[in-house]
């Protein structure tokens, strides 16, 4: 293995230990549970999706602020600041991208988790329907939180 590759992995998985250990210790940050029954596609799930997956980097704010920001090797984005970068239309499609893996040159390298494997299993319906719609959730979410122009 090469010297940088196998850094580069240690930094990730520290990176992933103290995530972990960032979650349980910041009360503001901890995630609400999806009500039984749903499916964690409403505004409320969303939420509860991106605070528990995307905030310890990304910040409680969606700032790119988050606890684990400095430990990154690019600063996360200010994910409120999307829609204003793309002349004021929220790029739905193309976040759903990155979530789930598919554009990994928009991160650089490959720091941010691939969810679409993560959120693969949930309940009795199929694997891809529910990794959608999970994804989908937080792609609401985070269209909800844009930044309008003054």
């Amino acid at each position: 293995m090469h010297v940088g590759t196998s850094r580069a992995l240690q930094r990730w998985m520290l990176t992933l230990a103290a995530t972990s250990l960032a979650g349980a210790w910041t009360p503001a940050a901890a995630p609400q549970a999806v009500p039984q029954g749903t499916s964690g596609t409403n505004a409320a799930g969303g939420a509860a999706l991106y605070l528990e997956r995307c905030a310890s980097c990304h910040g409680t704010s969606a700032t790119g602020d988050g606890p684990m920001s400095h430990a990154l090797r690019h600063a996360p984005p200010d994910l409120t600041m999307l829609s204003l970068k793309n002349n004021g239309v929220f790029p739905s499609e193309r976040v759903h991208r990155i979530i789930e893996g598919r554009d990994v040159d928009s991160h650089g390298n490959r720091e941010m988790p691939v969810w679409g494997d993560v959120f693969k299993t949930q309940g009795d319906r199929t694997a891809r329907e529910a990794t959608r719609e999970r994804i989908d959730a937080i792609v609401r979410y985070l269209e909800s939180i844009q930044r309008r122009k003054a």
